[in-house]
């Protein structure tokens, strides 16, 4: 090893040369670095750190992690979701989560139900990404992607029980996850939007219908009224509710690719107004 020359360095191996110029590659944890394994997903191991190609990574977690007997159980590179294990615990790194601990998981009967969805069970709990569900699985119907129903209850993202009339819980535009009503209140994710009428409340059907015209963030930016108020809706972080007088004339426009709320004397841009020249 130490007649040859480093040409080039990968992560899992090098590319070398000998005396008489030959070249070839020497593979880690076989012809060098012998403590060195191979987890899988560019994910590896010695006995003092875990890596991520050629970093080390999970650094601030080691102290918890036993390397010794960590291992990788299940990926889903296309989620960037994947479970960890060592003698102690389960660990999951996730988009959804970041790097998590299981709370009060077995390593020994944990099992993953199904990894695109982020499920998984250990004993007699179940759990969606790195949270312990108040539920079995097995009890649960989803609504949608951000909804459930769990016998006479609903939850929001799996963990949010709802304070909402169940039996008339319903979506108001399938374009929309996040904005729910029922004969009471409208609601955002599981909060109730204060002021609004579930009865009247209704999308523009020019920002939101199957001809709506292209503009920026047109997929998640719309606007709607009920008999009281406009709103502008931004799917995955908020309602703004807009007091406006001239509500029977409000509209749905588009100039430049920018969709805009109007009236007959303001246009509003995500909710802000801005009086028409």
């Amino acid at each position: 090893m130490d007649d040859l020359i480093i040409l080039d360095i990968f992560w899992d191996r090098q590319l070398v040369k000998d005396k008489s110029g030959k070249e070839f590659e020497i593979f880690r944890g076989k012809d060098y670095d012998h403590d060195w394994v191979h987890l899988g997903y560019g994910y590896s191991k010695n006995k003092d750190w875990i890596y991520f190609y050629l970093n080390t990574c999970f650094e601030q977690h080691l102290k918890n992690i036993d390397i010794a007997s960590f291992i990788l159980i299940e990926a889903n590179e296309a989620e960037n979701t994947i479970y960890f294990k060592d003698k102690n615990a389960v660990y999951l790194k996730s988009y959804m989560c970041g790097f998590e601990i299981l709370p009060e998981v077995n390593p020994n009967n944990f099992r993953i139900i199904d990894i695109d969805n982020g499920y998984s069970t250990s004993g007699e709990f179940d759990y969606w990404y790195e949270s312990k569900l108040p539920y079995s699985l097995s009890e649960m119907t989803p609504i949608n992607g951000c909804y459930q129903r769990v016998g006479d209850a609903i939850y929001y993202g799996h963990t949010v029980r709802m304070t909402c009339d169940v039996d008339t819980f319903e979506q108001v535009h399938p374009k929309v996850d996040t904005l729910f009503k029922d004969k009471d209140h409208l609601y955002f994710k599981s909060k109730i939007v204060e002021g609004a009428n579930p009865a009247t409340f209704q999308f523009l059907e020019e920002c939101i219908g199957e001809d709506a015209p292209y503009y920026l963030e047109c997929d998640i930016h719309y606007y709607a009224k009920d008999d009281q108020y406009a709103y502008f809706v931004n799917e995955p972080f908020g309602i703004k509710t807009i007091k406006i007088r001239d509500l029977e004339n409000f509209r749905f426009e588009v100039i430049d690719e920018i969709g805009y709320g109007r009236d007959s004397k303001y246009r509003y841009e995500k909710g802000k107004r801005k009086k028409i020249e």
